[in-house]
């Protein structure tokens, strides 16, 4: 085991980004079919950090780039008391709570991202249930305490696949960005919708369509029809997609490897549902493709693999990565939308498992974000805002059931209820 390890490509931009506003830290959550004891989470948790050595450190700033070492003191668990994806004030990267039935996973961008933090709170929860007495086996789809750690799994395959020859990125076009009244106190709201997700799949399929891409649609299509102010901006509103890269190239890595892909459009009212879905559609199609993806791989590991960048000091570094993430990343996207798709679980493991979560963080120029996973055949859509306004929300869900047909539950954690408007 290592005692100190290197950031990852896509870890190095978030120390230099997060603040209050923008904590970088995201969260996934299993809710289970029985209230959570904490001294068994406790003891699952220190036992399966173990099987993690990436995720239990610190952070340090060097000379030329941050790095991480191995923390000290134990993971902290403890029962849910803030909001999600609240600030550290303790320097710690990854933190476990608990409220009621539901077990998360609170990590900061830098360690994973939404692939890696579900293996670990996979493997957190079934070890958390083995302590708890239940009889269930891990039928080869967790990641075990006494397995043996591969190097692969704390690689950074960013750095496996670059290829040195890529075409640089096309400028983007002005981009929508929602605008909306803060809460009187700082936090985050959070609104989940709960569905069956096979009716979810087969109503994508009539419009021939993936799920992703239908919700993409119903999203941009809900901004559209509440936002006045769009209309005379007649700017793209544009949802940017994070992809596991894991997908298209083979990696076992538990650490970052994802790419962003931007997917929008001008709407307009001769712009019909049908021709919104077709061209998003045809825009995944065309983004998620090998050859693109490997192009985005490359532009990012070549501006790390320059001579002139690795000499530049930490403190001019994060100058850059703070405006090239203001200037190049959050102001080109009006929200992002971020789908884990269907999680595997061992057969008698899901029995004690009624859905999951993913909490996306929202951030200045992205007040509203949203996360999607499935599991059990329960689709758990999760918008996350630090804003009052709920006009989109309400349009997403209400698409969904009056022009889907489709039945939603809602939940929310109520942050700010006080101050906001339905």
């Amino acid at each position: 085991m290592n005692n100190w390890y290197k950031l990852d490509n896509a870890a190095k931009i978030f120390p230099a980004v997060r603040n209050e506003t923008n904590t970088s830290i995201f969260r996934v959550s299993m809710v289970l079919t029985d209230k959570i004891q904490e001294y068994i989470l406790r003891k699952a948790t220190n036992i399966v950090i173990q099987r993690y050595p990436i995720f239990n450190v610190q952070l340090h700033k060097g000379t030329f780039w941050n790095y991480l070492d191995i923390k000290k003191s134990s993971i902290e668990v403890k029962k849910e008391e803030h909001y999600p994806c609240h600030p550290t004030t303790d320097g710690s990267l990854l933190r476990v709570v608990y409220f009621n039935k539901k077990i998360s996973v609170e990590i900061f961008h830098s360690l994973t991202d939404g692939s890696g933090a579900v293996e670990f709170l996979k493997t957190l929860v079934f070890q958390y249930l083995l302590l708890k007495g239940e009889q269930i086996d891990s039928e080869d789809t967790i990641l075990l305490p006494e397995d043996n750690i591969e190097s692969s799994e704390i690689e950074d395959s960013y750095i496996r696949y670059y290829d040195p020859l890529f075409i640089k990125r096309a400028k983007s076009e002005k981009t929508y960005q929602l605008k909306g009244t803060e809460f009187k106190q700082r936090g985050n709201n959070t609104i989940h919708g709960t569905m069956d997700a096979q009716l979810l799949n087969e109503k994508a399929k009539e419009h021939g369509a993936t799920i992703t891409a239908y919700l993409i649609t119903v999203l941009i299509y809900s901004i559209y029809r509440e936002n006045n102010s769009y209309i005379k901006s007649r700017k793209n509103i544009v949802i940017a997609v994070p992809v596991n890269l894991r997908k298209l190239f083979p990696s076992k890595t538990l650490r970052n490897f994802f790419a962003v892909i931007n997917v929008g459009k001008v709407v307009n009212q001769d712009v019909s549902f049908q021709d919104l879905l077709a061209e998003v559609v045809h825009q995944l199609n065309e983004k998620t493709s090998k050859k693109n993806l490997q192009n985005n791989i490359s532009n990012n590991v070549h501006l790390e693999k320059s001579i002139w960048i690795k000499m530049v000091p930490l403190l001019i570094k994060h100058l850059f990565l703070k405006y090239s993430f203001n200037n190049l990343g959050d102001s080109k996207k009006t929200m992002t939308l971020s789908n884990l798709g269907n999680i595997t679980l061992p057969t008698h493991m899901q029995t004690h498992v009624e859905r999951m979560e993913i909490v996306n963080y929202p951030t200045a120029k992205s007040p509203i974000n949203c996360g999607i996973c499935s599991v059990n055949n329960k689709l758990t859509i999760t918008f996350t805002r630090r804003i009052m306004e709920t006009d989109i929300i309400r349009s997403f869900f209400s698409f969904l059931v009056k022009e889907a047909n489709i039945d939603v539950t809602i939940e929310s954690n109520e942050w700010g209820v006080n101050d906001a408007y339905m």
